[in-house]
């Protein structure tokens, strides 16, 4: 392990000493277990549009390395900082997600992606922790100096986005902003009528979607007649009965890895289905230690948020973990076949470039607003305090 003196008094020897260690090499171990499996599943995607074998790997092992400093660099930085870091995040991403809708990247049927350099960037991969900092700001500023119309400004521009992301479409982004937000909400007070309301609002805004967006339908039909009338399905296979399937193939201890099937027969099997991937290769028991690593991530991040003085930094930490949580929670879901497809990749785990460095960035800025306070900076402040002397 990395040693450094309790008296080293520069930037990397305060961040050390104030910084959560454990979730730090937790995010590591996590991205470790991704670059092991993008070994042993990516290559089949590669083989099957003919390029390099080990093309995905490569990039993996890229963004993750990239992501890791996007963690370690903002984590270093004040939680002042971050704050006009995530505006300034959050006005290029608002601008990417509208030029999206000009000269995006169509794939099958959504427009989500901007190219340039020979690589593709989601700018809405990239909005979602920035948008949760520009909105806990505000609602904090709410509730600290109790004037309710700070409130509107968030909720304007929450709406704004979740409309710019219909229009591409992307219902998965879409889904896990509104929960988050309205997560965001219930910690910073509502009270529970307006929480009804809200769930109300998003549960017809779920039927909006169904009755207006084919895809929409279709993923929920395909998911409900997996459940209630697998017969209808005329022996089709989809990508949640593979996912399935996959669980079943690996067992306890599973099939190998390398071994596995579903990588072969699944496009999405080393992103959006990595999770059902690795339960085939790697059996129950490596789930079950992936689950503890989530789990272990989610309940020590919320534990050290209740230590953080700032009820603003306090309130932008919580929706960030939410949404890493939401997301975590949604691909394990999808893969279980507990809730219809929807796209979303395993944090740290899942191929990804966008997905990946935004993960860096957004759980950097959770080290960053959660670090611990130094006893040695308190000391040196009160001996500095005389007038003249800034410190």
């Amino acid at each position: 392990m990395l040693r450094i003196s309790r008296t080293n008094m520069s930037v990397l020897g305060v961040w050390w000493y104030t910084v959560d260690r454990w979730m730090l090499f937790a995010i590591i171990f996590l991205g470790c277990i991704g670059l092991f499996f993008s070994l042993a599943i990516s290559p089949a995607e590669a083989i099957s549009i003919k390029t390099n074998t080990y093309f995905f790997l490569t990039r993996h092992f890229i963004y993750f390395f990239i992501s890791l400093f996007f963690l370690v660099s903002i984590s270093i930085l004040p939680s002042s900082l971050v704050r006009k870091l995530s505006l300034i995040v959050f006005i290029i991403s608002f601008i990417g997600i509208f030029l999206t809708l000009i000269i995006g990247v169509s794939s099958g049927g959504a427009s989500r992606w901007l190219s340039a350099f020979g690589f593709t960037i989601q700018p809405s991969e990239f909005l979602k922790p920035s948008l949760i900092i520009v909105v806990s700001w505000f609602l904090a500023r709410s509730r600290l100096e109790s004037d309710i119309t700070l409130q509107i400004i968030p909720l304007i521009v929450t709406l704004i986005v979740i409309s710019l992301l219909l229009l591409q479409p992307d219902v998965g982004q879409t889904i896990l902003i509104i929960l988050t937000i309205m997560g965001l909400l219930f910690f910073n007070g509502l009270s529970w009528k307006i929480i009804s309301a809200l769930i109300t609002i998003s549960f017809l805004g779920f039927i909006f979607l169904y009755l207006n967006f084919s895809h929409v339908a279709s993923r929920v039909n395909n998911w409900l007649a997996g459940w209630f009338f697998p017969e209808s399905l005329d022996n089709r296979p989809t990508q949640i009965s593979a996912a399935i399937d996959a669980f079943e193939n690996g067992g306890l201890f599973g099939q190998g890895i390398g071994e596995g099937w579903m990588k072969y027969n699944l496009p999405d099997a080393y992103t959006d289905f990595i999770f059902a991937a690795v339960a085939e290769e790697g059996g129950l028991f490596l789930i079950i230690v992936i689950i503890l690593i989530y789990g272990f991530l989610i309940i020590r991040g919320f534990s050290k948020i209740t230590l953080v003085s700032d009820y603003a930094n306090q309130l932008a930490a919580s929706g960030l973990l939410l949404i890493f949580g939401l997301q975590t929670l949604f691909h394990m879901a999808v893969n279980l076949s507990l809730a219809p497809a929807k796209g979303m990749t395993l944090p740290f785990i899942s191929y990804g470039g966008s997905s990946i460095l935004s993960l860096g960035i957004c759980m950097g800025m959770f080290l960053s607003l959660t670090k611990k306070d130094d006893p040695r900076i308190k000391k040196m402040k009160k001996n500095f305090s005389e007038p003249g002397i800034n410190f």
